[in-house]
C-alpha cells in the first residue's frame, strides 16, 4: 500500500495495512543522528528508512526588498539556520516580516526580541512584506519526486504572526481593547496566507497545515469567544478557499497545549486533522471517543516525557497504546507531538517507527 493510499483510508476512518506515520519537524541534531545511523547524508533516505509517509515541503517564496537588505546567514543548530537575515549583531537578526529574534545562550532556541508593530496602536505605515509567490507549476515540479508520499504544505496561523509582529502582551491587550486594529491586521494576514495555501492546493498538495499555538499546558491563551469573533469567520473562508481550489486537500491545524475548548470551533472552521494532541495535558483516547467521527488525530507521542526520558520499551508501549485507543478504526496518524528534543536518545526516536511497523493490526480488525 502506498503512503497516499494509506492516508486516504485513514482519512475515511478505515484501517489500512498499518497506520500512517510522520516525523514532525526533526531538529538538525536528530537528523544528524539518524543520518549517521543509516550511513547517509541524504534526508530523504532517512525518511524512507523510517517508513515516514509524509513530506512537509511548503512553497518557496521570495522577498526581494528584504533580500536586498540581508547581510548574513544564520548558522548552527537553531531553528531557521541556513537562511539569510538582516543581522543587528552576531546573534540578533530580523526576518522578512520585521520580526527580531535572538539566538539563546545555549545556541539551541530563539527568543523574540521585537516586531514592527510592538507597542503601536495603528497599522499606519505597515503592510505585509513584498512577496513573489511561486507559480502552481513551480510548486508542482518541486513536489513531483514525492508523488507517492503525502505532501503537506505549511502556512502560519495568523495569530502566531500577529503576536510576533506586535509582541504577545501588546497583541493580547489589543484583542481586548481595540478590535478594529485586530480585525484589520487579521484581514491582511489571512489574505496573505490564503494566497499561499490556495496555490499549494491548486498544485495538488494532500494537506495544508495551519501552524501556530493558541494554548499552553494550562489552557487557552485567549477565550473561545475571541476565537469565534476574530478567527472563526476568516478561518472558515481560508478552509473554503482551499477546498474550492482542491476538494481533496485536507486541512490540518497545529497547536500545542490544552486546547480542547477550541475543538468545536476548529471543526466549524473546516479542520480535518488535529495535531499534536499533547498527551501531557490532553487525553487522546477521550478525544477520539468524543470527536473521532469529525477529526483525524495526528501526534500524541510525548516529546516532553516519554521520548527524552523513557526507555525504548516505554516509547513502544506508548505507541502501541495510542494505536489501540486512538487508531482502532483508522483516523490516527502516529507522530512525535513536536520536534524531538535536541538530546533525545536515538534509540527512542527509532522505537516509534519500529513500533508502528511491529504492531499487530489484525488485533484491531
Amino acid at each position: 500500500m502506498t503512503s497516499k493510499e494509506r492516508f486516504k483510508m485513514t482519512m475515511s476512518r478505515l484501517l489500512p495495512d498499518r497506520l500512517p506515520v510522520d516525523c514532525l519537524w526533526a531538529r538538525a541534531e536528530t537528523l544528524r543522528d539518524l543520518q549517521n545511523h543509516f550511513g547517509t547524508q541524504d534526508r530523504e533516505t532517512v525518511l524512507q528508512k523510517l517508513g515516514v509517509d509524509f513530506r512537509w515541503m511548503g512553497a518557496t517564496l521570495r522577498f526581494p526588498e528584504f533580500e536586498k537588505k540581508c547581510n548574513g546567514e544564520l548558522t548552527g543548530d537553531v531553528p531557521g539556520a541556513g537562511r539569510r537575515y538582516i543581522f543587528h549583531d552576531k546573534t540578533t537578526y530580523e526576518n522578512e516580516w520585521g520580526i527580531v529574534e535572538r539566538v539563546g545562550s545555549d545556541g539551541k532556541y530563539n527568543e523574540w526580541r521585537g516586531g514592527p508593530l510592538a507597542g503601536k496602536e495603528t497599522l499606519d505605515g505597515w503592510d505585509v512584506p513584498v512577496t513573489v509567490f511561486p507559480t502552481v507549476e513551480e510548486i508542482r515540479a518541486r513536489f513531483a519526486p514525492f508523488k507517492d508520499k503525502v505532501i503537506v504544505g505549511e502556512v502560519n496561523n495568523p495569530f502566531k504572526t500577529a503576536w510576533h509582529i506586535c509582541g504577545f502582551e501588546h497583541f493580547m491587550i489589543m484583542m481586548a481593547l481595540d478590535p478594529e486594529f485586530v480585525e484589520s491586521l487579521y484581514d491582511r494576514l489571512f489574505a496573505w496566507e490564503t494566497r499561499r495555501a490556495v496555490l499549494m492546493a491548486q498544485a495538488g498538495v494532500d494537506v495544508i497545515a495551519i501552524v501556530g499555538d493558541i494554548a499552553g499546558k494550562n489552557g487557552p491563551m485567549f477565550s473561545v469567544r475571541m476565537y469565534d469573533r476574530f478567527i472563526l469567520p476568516r478561518f472558515k473562508k481560508l478552509s473554503a478557499d482551499i477546498k474550492k481550489a482542491n476538494p481533496n486537500t485536507a486541512v490540518l491545524f497545529h497547536s500545542d497545549g490544552e486546547m480542547s475548548a477550541f475543538i468545536p470551533s476548529l471543526i466549524e472552521s473546516g479542520v480535518d486533522i488535529l495535531n499534536p494532541i499533547e498527551s501531557n495535558c490532553m487525553d487522546p483516547a477521550a478525544l477520539k471517543k468524543q470527536f473521532g467521527s469529525k477529526l483525524v488525530f495526528h501526534g500524541a507521542i510525548s516529546v516532553q516525557k516519554t521520548i527524552p526520558d523513557g526507555t525504548v520499551k516505554d516509547v513502544k508501549d506508548e505507541v502501541y497504546l495510542r494505536i489501540r485507543t486512538v487508531g482502532y478504526n483508522g483516523g490516527y496518524i502516529v507522530s512525535n507531538e513536536n520536534s524531538f528534543p535536541y538530546n533525545a536518545p536515538l534509540a527512542n526516536v527509532l522505537a516509534i517507527y519500529e513500533a508502528v511497523q511491529d504492531f499487530n493490526y489484525d488485533s484491531l480488525r
